[in-house]
């Protein structure tokens, strides 16, 4: 007797089987099964059966956040693990705000309304910010003019909402559904009235645990819903105060443009913040940053599952990434460590390095934040964090490829482009960020397979240190590669040094001693500033091919050249060096304090060098692709 397949999901199999079956039983061995009714009750009922298993299968994949497609799948699960997905972020800028009142004015204090607009135009667009906070200053006289500064205004791009729920006996917990989906939940307010008729408020804070909330404790929770829209819960008189029936609940926040306001810088402000007649000037500290759109379906199945495993708190390396990456959209990558792996160890510190999204930057209010709202409440007391910002290091490539034109149809133009192509994603998938290494096998293997035709590739590597110089000022600049370098191949842009009272136009060249020998290249050697022609007009530095380190000290750079604003200081790599790592840790000694200072190349991104062919500055390109077709044994 033949068996059903009941494993089969492909509605043709399901009917085959169906036929199968049915053919093995004596009561239908005539039937035609093509020509009769009873094909379209088969039909039924493999349309059925593939339904149900269809169903199920969606079911089941629903369950988990690895495999959920639908957004308030991956939301619901992502809830129960105790993570709120980011909302709509709104751009904030630091600016300063001189208020010079008319001479009617009397007041010795003026106050800066939380509700007061500021106005930046950016690519034809024009967007309001407001202050997150109400502020008051007092009167200054400045050359005889007196004025009110209000200093680092923190200001947060968006609209203005207000939103009035009334408290039902049937509904006191919530939820309250805020009816806007760009909503920043970053600056949701939540104020009780206690009815119609009494007209008293109280401001209610927000919470993101249920660590030490009591019965009478006034707080609510924010959550997003199965609609994609946040909502509002407050407490049931256990966990969190209860509501009354008849309490009013004014919801304020910003909604928010998202990423569009990012990079405003220039201010402006129609209200009036002292009376008729002032005149209002803003300067800005710190551009617009921050703005972000909501967090996607992928960010969510990313992050909620490392998020839970921090549990709320932050002990390990890997609890800090999670918190700081989860509470800022600007930021990119992140690499922590612990002060006692410094030599000798510093206890009671953790290094923290931030790498921002491209085109964003990374304030100190940021770094502010961090330390007070996400790190200081989740970590063990005496723990200080020390920001380190990240370095770049720049590597230049210079590849040829061999090729076999019989196995392609591709130009060499072609064929050039499809290795550039391969760079590219192995740079954008593997690189940029912290805590990310070159390995050469590896790019070797992504060119290798980009054509079918490549027959062997060969990849020369340097590397590039940028250095903003301070001009026209004496100056120590100590450049750490990381890596063992090759002699006789430092070189550098053009820039204008002044010695002895002549001013040359130089590039760097490195000379080594003469113990510095094959094939170990073990040593030291000098650094010369070298005019276009060869002439050494004089030694400006030394360099330690084992550590990567050049000094230059006490040089004073007069100018770079074209529009340069970085010194860009090239080195190959010694023949040995394969990988370039970003995982050890270098250490000095600041002499000057007798501290140890950490100077760690995990804070290193590496970087592909956009550098381009420029005899005014005296430019490389950063990469050089060749391929060359295969010469045909004879």
């Amino acid at each position: 007797m033949a068996q059903l397949n009941v494993s089969e999901l492909d509605f043709d199999n399901i009917k085959a089987n169906l036929k199968t079956y049915l053919q093995s039983q004596t009561e239908f061995e005539d039937y035609n099964f093509e020509g009769s009714a009873l094909a379209v009750l088969i039909d039924l009922l493999a349309y059925n059966t593939h339904y149900n298993g269809m169903l199920a299968h969606m079911l089941a994949n629903e369950n988990f956040i690895d495999t959920a497609i639908k957004r308030e799948s991956v939301v619901s699960i992502a809830k129960s693990i105790g993570y709120t997905p980011r909302s709509n972020l709104g751009a904030s800028a630091t600016v300063d705000i001189t208020v010079t009142p008319p001479s009617s004015f009397t007041s010795t204090t003026l106050s800066l309304s939380r509700n007061i607009v500021l106005s930046s135009t950016k690519d034809g667009s024009t967007y309001s910010f407001y202050p997150i906070n109400d502020s008051v200053t007092s009167a200054q006289v400045i050359d005889g003019v007196t004025k009110f500064i209000f200093k680092d205004v923190i200001v947060k791009e968006g609209r203005r909402v207000t939103n009035a729920f009334t408290i039902a006996a049937a509904n006191t917990d919530g939820p309250y559904i805020i009816p806007n989906a760009s909503v920043d939940t970053t600056t949701i307010r939540a104020q009780i009235q206690t009815s119609l008729s009494d007209l008293s408020v109280t401001t209610w804070p927000v919470s993101t645990t249920m660590l030490d909330i009591k019965s009478d404790t006034k707080t609510f929770w924010i959550e997003e819903g199965i609609d994609g829209l946040f909502q509002l819960r407050f407490g049931d008189g256990v966990l969190g105060q209860k509501l009354d029936t008849g309490n009013i609940l004014n919801v304020d926040y910003i909604s928010s443009s998202g990423t569009g306001p990012n990079g405003c810088k220039t201010f402006g402000c129609s209200n009036t913040i002292s009376s008729s007649g002032e005149s209002i000037a803003i300067t800005t500290s710190s551009p617009a940053s921050g703005g972000a759109t909501q967090e996607t379906i992928d960010e969510i199945r990313f992050n909620a599952p490392r998020y839970n495993a921090t549990r709320d708190r932050a002990v390990t390396e890997q609890d800090y990434k999670s918190l700081i990456l989860q509470s800022n959209s600007n930021i990119q990558s992140v690499s922590v460590w612990g002060g006692e792996k410094n030599d000798p160890p510093m206890y009671g510190r953790v290094f923290i390095s931030l790498n921002p999204v491209a085109g964003q930057i990374i304030t100190e209010q940021d770094k502010d934040n961090i330390t007070n709202s996400v790190i200081d409440p989740k970590t063990p007391v005496a723990i200080r964090p020390v920001f380190v910002d990240p370095e770049y290091t720049y590597l230049t490539l210079t590849i040829s490829s061999t090729y076999d034109p019989k196995e392609t149809t591709l130009t060499k133009g072609q064929l050039e482009t499809a290795i550039q192509t391969a760079v590219t994603e192995y740079f954008t998938t593997k690189l940029n960020k912290l805590n990310k290494s070159f390995y050469y096998s590896r790019l070797h293997d992504l060119i290798n397979s980009s054509t079918d035709s490549i027959i062997s590739t060969n990849i020369q590597l340097g590397v590039q240190k940028r250095v903003k110089p301070t001009l026209k000022s004496q100056h120590n600049y100590t450049v750490k590669f990381n890596q063992k370098l090759q002699p006789n191949e430092i070189s550098s842009t053009y820039f204008n040094v002044t010695l002895s009272g002549v001013t040359y136009k130089v590039s760097l060249e490195d000379v080594p001693a003469s113990t510095v020998v094959a094939p170990l290249y073990s040593g030291t050697g000098v650094v010369n500033a070298v005019t276009s022609d060869g002439q050494v007009v004089g030694e400006v530095g030394t360099i330690d091919y084992d550590s990567g380190t050049v000094d230059l000290p006490s040089i004073v750079i007069d100018s770079l050249y074209g529009t340069e604003t970085h010194l860009r200081i090239n080195s190959g790599v010694h023949k040995s060096v394969k990988d370039i790592t970003t995982q050890a840790l270098v250490r000095t000694s600041d002499t000057s304090t007798a501290a140890v200072v950490a100077k760690p190349s995990r804070n290193t991104v590496l970087i592909l060098d956009d550098s381009v062919i420029n005899a005014t500055i005296n430019s490389g390109s950063g990469l050089s692709i060749t391929a060359n077709k295969e010469v045909e044994e004879v």
